[in-house]
């Protein structure tokens, strides 16, 4: 388990929410270094390419092991809902998009789709034709059979894609994205595409976590840094601002949703414990909770040292006549 940390950290939080948390899972994070370990020295051993060197693969965490199993997808749907890897279900999607004005007539993009959860939360709620693009196989895999379990599997499939490398042959009214630019190296590159993928008139809306450069870094943003599951390249508003407007992408909205995140959060995560409080699991999912909660309670505690999380509107102009 991660160090404690001064009561500052969660601040937000009721202030007896990681001490409820640790001490219901008190030992397991003996039993989970130990494994650690092991499975790092099988891992790494020989000739096997350590995490974050160009050889590693990239659908691995930086300790070598997948980012997502069929475990840690039971969790995330536990703490956020079917269909959802992160903060933001069915009902607050419309929020999130209400300024793209979808409508049936429409086709979306989703970039960094997960499990499809607001690819088809857009695809119900407008009638809105949707296709989620996934990093990760796992995850399109899991979320086109989501899509057909739904009876969605045309107007809101999810299909594996590079994302570091990405391209798209067809034009879109709209593009969204929901925090994954961040994990993006190439965001030019990204950037480019989009544009390209655009038609004229056509709408980005993003969210994403950023650095606010206004706010000295301390340590527990450093220790996001060091401890997110893919290494972190955050940019700040400023940067995307003129990333966007060097490509001629009109942006109206930069909006601070940074409260509204943390709270989802830590809402979700005091849901999971008097959860916990009342199911048996087996190993390898009380391990999988575990992570998975540090890993967002670390996310809170860099939203007050440097971190933000924006929301991000932009226009792509009429073509010159």
């Amino acid at each position: 388990m991660a160090a404690t940390r001064s009561t500052d950290d969660l601040s937000a939080a009721p202030p007896t929410l990681k001490e409820r948390f640790l001490a219901w899972w008190e030992g397991i994070d003996v039993q989970r270094r130990n494994r650690d370990a092991e499975e790092d020295a099988a891992v790494h051993g020989g000739d096997a390419a350590a995490p974050g060197t160009p050889g590693a693969n990239k659908h691995l965490n930086r300790k070598g092991k997948p980012l997502w199993t069929a475990t840690r997808i039971e969790v995330v749907e536990k703490i956020w809902g079917p269909g959802f890897s992160s903060p933001g279900g069915d009902e607050f999607i419309p929020t999130i998009v209400k300024p793209l004005g979808l409508n049936p007539a429409m086709s979306v993009l989703d970039i960094g789709a997960g499990l499809g959860g607001a690819t088809r939360a857009m695809a119900k709620q407008y009638g809105t034709w949707v296709t989620g693009v996934e990093g990760n196989p796992v995850l399109a895999e899991a979320g086109m059979f989501r899509s057909q379990k739904s009876g969605l599997a045309r107007q809101s499939p999810i299909l594996s894609a590079d994302l570091e490398n990405f391209t798209w042959n067809k034009r879109v009214d709209a593009i969204f994205s929901k925090e994954i630019f961040y994990t993006i190296r190439n965001k030019d590159k990204l950037i480019d595409s989009i544009e390209a993928a655009l038609k004229p008139r056509g709408q980005l809306l993003f969210t994403d976590y950023v650095i606010d450069p206004g706010h000295a870094r301390g340590r527990d943003f450093d220790g996001w840094m060091h401890a997110e599951p893919v290494e972190p390249t955050p940019w700040t508003v400023e940067q995307y601002a003129a990333a966007l407007a060097q490509r001629n992408l009109d942006t109206r909205i930069t909006e601070d949703n940074t409260d509204t995140h943390r709270s989802l959060i830590l809402n979700a995560i005091q849901e999971l414990v008097k959860h916990l409080e009342t199911v048996s699991m087996d190993h390898d999912t009380k391990l999988a909770v575990v992570e998975e909660v540090e890993m967002w309670a670390r996310r809170v505690a860099a939203l007050s040292s440097g971190l933000r999380y924006y929301r991000f509107y932009a226009l792509k102009p009429a073509e010159l006549t």
